[in-house]
């Protein structure tokens, strides 16, 4: 959605006296920003108080519940702060701009490259984010990014016509396949969600064209509509295709953006991250190194006492789903977290499924209703074994400390590989955990009665993780 440019001084000369600049607008306070990051719905009547069918939409409603994250406020600036400091270092009247956008314009139509010696700009930083999967990092960045607007639109600024829509920021998907093109297709498709054009109509059955000319027609939209900040995701699809000379690579996404002087934001999941700083002897890595000069996020698992956690959790559970003699405990809420491992997504999931299975029970059995509580610790376990048997096995690996096979095991359930039945996803996971136990025999009872390996997860002992929590 295009946003009429309303032009504003900032307290930095530098960044005035420049269109690109003043019609940034900025969040300068914590509370605000939370408050636009926020979203609790509401409910006027008890779950089970309501019809079936106006219980799903209740429960479709608990599908968007945000609560922000402890870190996204400086992320936040972080994100704003390049946005403005890239666009403070030219001006888009400024001869060196049209003679840029000229060069690569130029460029784009004979399918070639733009050499360097033709971009002024100086090199870009990038901020680089990453976390396991199902953390909250691709929704975080990119609720942060929508408090940004996208796409502003320019008439005149100071008596002088310009006609511009300028591109704030964008976020696209590394290709899951090596394929280079597929960058730029994905990119265009992203492009065109901004600002309804039609580039990957254009290009989507034209691979035919070299990769140079898909990707110089990248940089001629970059340029021509002021990209302020580009966010790539799923960087660690990188490792699938390191060795595939047609996938896209670090040197690839430099080109395309800090070269222009366009930051990048890039995210990964945490195993990713290790693979790519380990790889020593990469020729790309001297640029990925160059790429993670800037500032590091890492989203953490969620403890019980957090007050993250404590906020998902009662936006989760609100008090107006049930009666008070059915509100979850304490001990219901150790378990939630165990069964969850703290992952904002997975939270999310098994509240849902769980306010669903008391609403059916409840429905199906009317004359033993009040046998069915939101806060019945078994019920949540039946749940949990009843619809988490395809990703209980990576689960496991994550409170075995096995990051890196959890996260190959989400990847292969997000592409759609796993073709086995639910009761053969069990028993692959039993096998799983009497491997690890092989390997880490000290087991220990849980709190809870749950027998499990003693676990280290982001050097914490899951026992305390779970039992005490920690602070984000």
């Amino acid at each position: 959605m295009k946003k009429e440019a309303i032009y504003r001084k900032h307290p930095l000369d530098s960044l005035n006296g420049n269109p690109l600049t003043e019609a940034i607008e900025v969040i300068a306070h914590e509370d605000e920003l939370n408050k636009k990051l926020t979203f609790k719905p509401t409910f006027e009547k008890n779950l089970t108080d309501i019809p079936a069918v106006y219980q799903q939409v209740f429960l479709e409603r608990l599908e968007k519940v945000h609560v922000p994250a402890p870190y996204l406020y400086g992320m936040y600036n972080k994100f704003v702060g390049l946005i403005l400091d890239g666009y403070s270092k030219y001006t888009p009247h400024s001869a060196e701009t049209n003679k840029l956008q000229m060069a690569i314009a130029l460029a784009a139509r004979k399918g070639e490259r733009l050499e360097e010696e033709f971009i002024s700009r100086t090199t870009a930083p990038s901020v680089f984010v990453h976390g396991h999967s199902g953390v909250g990092k691709t929704k975080g960045i990119r609720s942060v990014l929508k408090v940004i607007p996208q796409v502003i639109k320019h008439n005149k600024f100071e008596d002088k016509i310009f006609r511009q829509d300028q591109l704030v920021w964008i976020s696209l998907d590394m290709p899951s396949t090596p394929s280079t093109k597929g960058l730029a297709l994905n990119f265009f498709n992203a492009v065109d969600e901004a600002l309804d054009t039609d580039f990957y109509e254009q290009w989507k059955d034209k691979s035919h064209y070299s990769v140079e000319r898909h990707l110089s027609q990248m940089q001629s939209i970059a340029v021509a509509h002021h990209l302020g900040l580009a966010h790539i995701d799923e960087l660690q699809f990188m490792l699938k295709y390191k060795n595939s000379k047609n996938a896209p690579s670090f040197t690839t996404i430099e080109a395309l953006f800090n070269k222009l002087g366009i930051p990048i934001v890039l995210s990964s999941t945490t195993s990713g991250r290790e693979m790519f700083l380990s790889d020593t002897k990469s020729p790309d890595f001297t640029i990925t190194r160059r790429l993670l000069t800037n500032r590091e996020y890492q989203f953490s698992l969620y403890g019980v006492k957090s007050k993250f956690f404590n906020s998902l959790f009662d936006a989760l559970f609100p008090e107006s789903f049930c009666k008070s003699s059915e509100m979850p405990d304490k001990q219901f809420k150790q378990v939630f977290c165990y069964l969850t491992c703290g992952l904002p997504a997975m939270m999310t999931r098994l509240a849902i499924l769980h306010h669903e299975s008391i609403a059916m029970l409840k429905n199906k059995y009317p004359d033993k209703a009040d046998t069915y509580r939101t806060g019945d610790v078994e019920r949540l376990h039946k749940t949990y074994n009843n619809q988490f048997s395809l990703i209980a096995g990576a689960l496991d690996n994550l409170r075995a400390g096995n990051i890196q096979q959890f996260d190959e095991d989400v990847n292969k359930l997000d592409e759609k590989e796993h073709v086995l039945t639910n009761e053969e996803v069990k028993l692959a996971a039993k096998a799983e955990r009497k491997k690890v136990q092989k390997l880490l025999p000290d087991v220990v009872p849980d709190p809870l009665g749950i027998p499990r390996v003693c676990m280290d997860i982001d050097s914490k002992d899951m026992l305390n993780f779970i039992k005490e929590g920690y602070d984000e």
